[in-house]
């Protein structure tokens, strides 16, 4: 093959990841952008006589998807709306739209997907990004409210409330978080942010508001644990909700040891006859009697800080009077 033709191809080839050609244009998210959490994938293709799209998502290809119909047409134009689920790290998206078994178009993206807590950090050619944009909220604003208002934005009847409409996914998790619970979005976000609907505060700031018991608690603590003192309460906890308990990030020994990773691979507070050390989950807590719960981190230790160092929870500064919680002689 000779080399001006290989190079052209190669260039074709990589014009796919940077860019959305002129069928399709990626609306959210756009090109080199970093998304937090999981959400929508909207697209806007231009080709009137497409039938059908198809989506493969690093490198695996999914199954096309009727767009051409008069019913689709109706409901959702020329727009394709999907709820996506992200690999960690980079995101490489083709979609290539169809006319009958015809290819006729392609376009791609590549995003990367860092979630609150997670360890990987995104590259700097990677940056974020918000759909509510002026620009963009223009293509949603025919049939979404787009600036709605505070009583809209708080109102408890899920068709009354325009956030709900599309955050929906958001709330479908076991714990969720009480503001969001009752579709109260405006308990904390603000129309008038930057970004638009960004909230105004961040951490303890915005927490402490209603969670002014906890502020009280922290003051009184001797010791502070380090994301506690500056505020940063999102460190571990979602706002909206997750499948933890107390809406953490991550399960409680996992988003401990995202910090205190060095602890995996030493002996935790004592090794036992048969050579294994003190059980950091996988047992009943036995100062949790009755509840079920398993032995973790917060068994021995106040996840916010305490009166003595390391936050024992029995505020003991002997470390023998806290193993007898549990190992009453």
């Amino acid at each position: 093959m000779p080399l001006r033709l290989l190079i052209y191809i190669l260039i074709i080839a990589a014009s796919i990841e940077t860019i959305a050609w002129g069928a399709v244009e990626f609306i959210y998210p756009p090109q080199s952008s970093v998304v937090t959490a999981p959400g929508h994938l909207i697209l806007k293709f231009n080709q009137i006589d497409a039938t059908s799209l198809r989506i493969t998502h690093n490198g695996v290809v999914g199954d096309p998807v009727e767009v051409g119909s008069p019913e689709y047409r109706k409901l959702f134009h020329d727009y394709f709306i999907a709820q996506a689920l992200w690999d960690p790290a980079v995101n490489r998206m083709v979609v290539d739209l169809f006319n009958g078994g015809q290819k006729i178009e392609s376009a791609g993206i590549s995003v990367f997907y860092a979630p609150e807590g997670a360890d990987q950090k995104p590259p700097p050619e990677y940056t974020t990004t918000t759909l509510h944009r002026p620009e963009k909220e223009l293509l949603c604003q025919p049939c979404h409210v787009m600036n709605p208002t505070p009583a809209q934005m708080n109102s408890s009847v899920e068709k009354n409330n325009p956030c709900y409409i599309c955050h929906k996914k958001m709330l479908a998790v076991k714990y969720v978080h009480g503001p969001a619970g009752t579709y109260s979005c405006g308990y904390c976000h603000s129309s008038k942010g930057s970004p638009k609907h960004a909230v105004p505060k961040r951490g303890a700031a915005l927490c402490y508001e209603c969670h002014a018991d906890m502020a009280v608690q922290v003051k009184k603590k001797k010791f502070i644990h380090g994301p506690i003192e500056a505020g940063m309460c999102d460190a571990c906890h979602d706002p909206h909700g997750s499948d933890n308990e107390g809406q953490l990030l991550k399960p409680i020994n996992e988003i401990c040891l995202s910090c205190h990773g060095h602890i995996r691979g030493q002996v935790h507070v004592v090794r036992v006859s048969g050579g294994e050390t003190h059980p950091l989950s996988g047992k009943v807590d036995p100062s949790k009697q009755g509840s079920g719960r398993q032995m973790s981190c917060i068994s021995c230790h106040s996840p916010h800080g305490g009166n003595v160092r390391y936050f024992f929870t029995n505020n003991a500064e002997d470390r023998m009077t806290l193993c007898q919680v549990c190992h009453n002689k």
